[in-house]
């Protein structure tokens, strides 16, 4: 099978609701081999990609493309409503609510609302001896 078929072959198999791959330890299954060999890393521990500058190892290798930023200094995802930029995506999507007033984390004392998780932890830590 030619290359670009094989991956459009799998790239098929993400859309259908078969997955062939299981994982032996837990009860996870997989489209793609490759996604179970990876998931196989939470449970053996093994980080085979490490980084050459301070020598910290990551499981996958997309976490080590991200670690690489703080490095380098890179932050290619940038907040259209301010000037802030951040290093991974996630960040800034997190960063979002600041702006959108969405407030998804909340004290489990007092119900109240934040946008984001650190400033929860802060208040949490602040009112700890007022309940």
């Amino acid at each position: 099978m030619e290359p670009d078929k094989n991956s459009f072959s799998c790239h098929k198999r993400t859309h259908s609701v078969q997955k062939l791959f299981s994982c032996t330890m837990c009860s996870k299954c997989f489209h793609l081999k490759g996604n179970l060999n990876s998931h196989m890393r939470t449970h053996t521990g093994e980080k085979p990609f490490s980084c050459e500058m301070c020598r910290k190892s990551f499981s996958q290798k997309s976490n080590l493309k991200s670690h690489m930023r703080t490095h380098t200094g890179e932050k290619p995802f940038s907040c259209g409503k301010c000037r802030k930029s951040f290093s991974r995506k996630h960040t800034l999507h997190r960063h979002m609510n600041t702006h959108t007033g969405e407030k998804p984390f909340s004290c489990g004392k007092c119900r109240k609302g934040f946008s984001l998780k650190h400033t929860l932890h802060r208040h949490e830590n602040s009112v700890q001896n007022h309940f």
